[in-house]
Order: C-alpha cells, then sequence, then structure tokens
C-alpha cells in the first residue's frame, strides 16, 4: 500500500500515496514506530484526502487515529502554530518563550507579545520583579509606598530610606531640615533659611511651640534678640558689627547696664573722677597718679587774689579772697564764678565746665545778688523813713501872745517830760496849762 520506507540515517524522506501517486512527503510527515522505522503519519481524511500540516517548531508528532498534532510545551493549536498561555513568541522567529513573570509582582502569568508582563500597584519591570519609584520592599504581597512627605521620588528599595531629598530637607524620611534653615508647622511644606547671620549666632534656628516666627539657637557674644541682630549690654554697633564697649573699667555695668550708647560707643556713667568719650580723661581739678591709671584730686596752693563784685545801681562792692573761698569752693566752681585772667588762659574759665553746671551757677548768683540788692533797697528805705519822720515831726508849738508866750508841747503824749530846762532864765514860769510866762518883758529863751 505505501511506497518504500525510508531507511534508517537518512533526512530527507519522499513518498506517495497510492491513491495519489504523485503527492510528495517530507520528512514531518513520517514519524517513528516499533523502534528504527519510519511510518508516514495518518493525519488526512482518507476521503478528503487532507494533509495535517503540523507546525514545524512546536509540534512533536500527531495522533495516529486522530490525525491530531502532539504541540511542544509552550505550544498550542489545532497545527501547534499559537504560544500556550505564559509562553510569547520570539521576536522574529516562531519559538514561543516563557513569560516568567514574578508571582508577586504581576497579576497572572500572561505577557503580551512583547513578553511584558502586567504588574500590581508599586511594581515595574520587564517580568514584574522589582518595586516602582516611589516604593520600596518587595514582597510577596506588594511594593510599600515610601514615606518621604512628598519631597522625594524615591527611596532604597530595601530599606525605604528616602534618597535625594528636596526644599532643604534630610534624613532618613526627608523629615529634618539642613542645617541652617527650618520647617514651618506644615511636615508636608520644605525648609526655609534660618534668618540667622553666621556672624551673629551659630546660624541655626528652631521654631519654639505656638510661635509662627523662628529663634536663632545661639547668639555669638555681644549679640542678643530673636534673630540675633541687636547689641547685648556692653557692646555697640559698629558698622553692623557689635563691637565691645572701650570704657578703661571706668563705668560699673550695675549703675549703667548698658555701659556704653549702643548707636555711638560712647561710655555712660564715667567714675572714678573720669571723663572723656572712653572716660580716659580726668575730670577738672583731678589728674594721672603716678602708675597713670587713677585719677587724684591736684593739690592747689591759689595766691590771694582779691576779686570784687558789684551789683547794679549801688555803689557798695563786696570783695572776696581767693584764700577765704578756696576753703569752700572746688577748683572749679571758683573759676566759673569769678573769672580769673591769665597770661596762660585769656579765652574763658568756663571752658572747663559744662553748660549744665554753668547755668546753675549763673543762677545761683543772680539770686544772690537779687536778694542783697532787694536787702540794701530795703534798709536804706527804711533809714530814710525814719529821718523823714523825725525832721517833719515837731516837738514844740510856741506862741507870742503879748506879754505871755503859749507854749504846747506832746506832754501829754509824754507825761514824764521835764520842759522847764528848756529855759535859761530860772525867774521864767510854767503854767499849769502849759502857758509860758516871762517875768521880764522881751526875755530871751531858748528852745
Amino acid at each position: 500500500m505505501w511506497g518504500a520506507a525510508p531507511l534508517p540515517g537518512t533526512t530527507i524522506f519522499k513518498g506517495q500515496f497510492l491513491e495519489d501517486p504523485t503527492y510528495p512527503m517530507t520528512p514531518k510527515d513520517f514519524w517513528s514506530h516499533g523502534g528504527s522505522s519510519v511510518v508516514p503519519c495518518l493525519c488526512f481524511s482518507f476521503l478528503a484526502g487532507d494533509l495535517c500540516n503540523c507546525s514545524s517548531v512546536g509540534s512533536a508528532g500527531c495522533n495516529l487515529t486522530t490525525g491530531q498534532c502532539l504541540c511542544l510545551p509552550g505550544y498550542t493549536g489545532p497545527r501547534c502554530h499559537s504560544c500556550a498561555h505564559g509562553f510569547f513568541p520570539q521576536q522574529g522567529g516562531q519559538q514561543c518563550q516563557p513569560c516568567s513573570c514574578s508571582p508577586a509582582g504581576a497579576t497572572s502569568e500572561q505577557c503580551d507579545h512583547s513578553g511584558k508582563c502586567q504588574c500590581k500597584a508599586g511594581v515595574t519591570g520587564l517580568k514584574c520583579e522589582r518595586c516602582s519609584e516611589g516604593f520600596f520592599r518587595f514582597n510577596e504581597s506588594s511594593c510599600e509606598p515610601c514615606q518621604c512627605h512628598n519631597l522625594s521620588h524615591s527611596c532604597d528599595s530595601s530599606t525605604g530610606t528616602c534618597l535625594d531629598c528636596q526644599e532643604n530637607t534630610e534624613g532618613e524620611h526627608c523629615e529634618l531640615c539642613k542645617e541652617g534653615f527650618y520647617r514651618s508647622t506644615q511636615p508636608a511644606h520644605g525648609c526655609q533659611r534660618c534668618p540667622c547671620s553666621t556672624v551673629a549666632s551659630t546660624g541655626t534656628c528652631h521654631l519654639e511651640p505656638g510661635e509662627s516666627v523662628p529663634r536663632c539657637d545661639q547668639c555669638k557674644a555681644g549679640y542678643t534678640g530673636l534673630n540675633c541682630n541687636q547689641c547685648d549690654k556692653g557692646y555697640y554697633n559698629s558698622d553692623s558689627i557689635c563691637t565691645r564697649c572701650e570704657c578703661n573699667g571706668n563705668v560699673d555695668p550695675a549703675l549703667s547696664p548698658s555701659v556704653c550708647r549702643p548707636d555711638s560707643g560712647e561710655c555712660i556713667g564715667c567714675l572714678y573722677h573720669t571723663t572723656g568719650f572712653h572716660c580716659e580723661l580726668c575730670q577738672e581739678g583731678y589728674s594721672r597718679d603716678s602708675q597713670g591709671t587713677n585719677c587724684t584730686r591736684k593739690e592747689a596752693t591759689p595766691e590771694p587774689r582779691e576779686f570784687t563784685t558789684s551789683a547794679p545801681n549801688t555803689t557798695k562792692a563786696t570783695s572776696f579772697s581767693t584764700a577765704v573761698l578756696n576753703s569752700t569752693l572746688s577748683p572749679t566752681t571758683l573759676q566759673t564764678i569769678f573769672p580769673i585772667s591769665s597770661s596762660d588762659n585769656s579765652t574763658s574759665a568756663f571752658a572747663d565746665v559744662s553748660w549744665t553746671q554753668f547755668n546753675i551757677i549763673i543762677l545761683t548768683v543772680i539770686i544772690i545778688v537779687v536778694v542783697l540788692l532787694m536787702g540794701f533797697v530795703g534798709a536804706v528805705y527804711m533809714y530814710r523813713e525814719y529821718q523823714n519822720r523825725k525832721l517833719n515831726a515837731p516837738f514844740w508849738t510856741i506862741e507870742l501872745k503879748e506879754d505871755n508866750i503859749s507854749f504846747s508841747s506832746y506832754h501829754d503824749s509824754i507825761p514824764n517830760a521835764d520842759v522847764s530846762g528848756l529855759l535859761e532864765d530860772d525867774g521864767n514860769e510854767v503854767a499849769p496849762n502849759g502857758q509860758l510866762t516871762l517875768t521880764t518883758p522881751m526875755h530871751n529863751f531858748k528852745a
């Protein structure tokens, strides 16, 4: 019924069916039977004469009875031309390759024609074998999202440590601010630069609970304030730099906490008889000791000298001796009240006295002069009144009446007055009524 069977070891077999001696046969139409003999597949309908036509790549043979092609693993279909579930065709060829999708990361074993598997959320890769960006810790269930407060797009795939934190943040989860920055009350927001100068502070800051303005962590020496932008006590602002006050140890911080003016550096409240911008000079009447450290009072030995002051509208003059004044007035006060002309100093005796002291002294002198003047004027007025009253008040009144002289006096107001002595002549008589009787006509009398 069949043509001659192909010999063992041959690679090409040809034959023909008895029904159609011209139909060619190829090696795929034969299959091994009973050891070394090869017989053609009976993959046709005897009535129709159809050939099985199994895939040369995906088929391993056919069923002798039914003519069904026997597909290799990874192939499917009536003629084993298609890739089975979990396989995909190799690009440019007819062979089927396994998808090899990760059971943990893929939603199924199936992949597309390019071999890419369908991945779960947070998983990526051709075979769904790793976590996507923003996820970490690949496991049987899936990948966990990175905890970076939206300040990083990725984290370590194993530990979850955030990578490349943004907006001046750092830390395992971008929860910290870099040095010199602070975070507002919203953790999801980035960090802002501290308003702290590195010249005046450490440059770092923090937010106190309930506050919205940051505080500098630590101010450097000489600076104070929330942002270390003010000069501390004992310092002053010199070109935006806080510089220590230079007062040569002559200012007590307990009495003058600022020590010097914060805007200029001028010392406040110089002690120990010192003066000057930096308390570097001695006050008037004081000089440096032999060591040049302390100001001590000068040992003054003034020469006796007369000073005369006159009040307006008076002829009186008052003289003072420097020897007397020296016992009650300091050299400064003496020089202020009485200008002393000298060949060494011809400009002004008030040069070393402050305006306040000068005004006080001048006011005192004016008050004293006014009081003395008023007293003097009052005394003169009282004296003149006394003189006028003495001259204008008559003591005796004498009236001549023919041979008698009427004599009236103030004897009524002066009961003990003796008027008999007014007459030189013992012969004259005074009547009880106050009339003077002359015994001798035209007698001379004295009042």
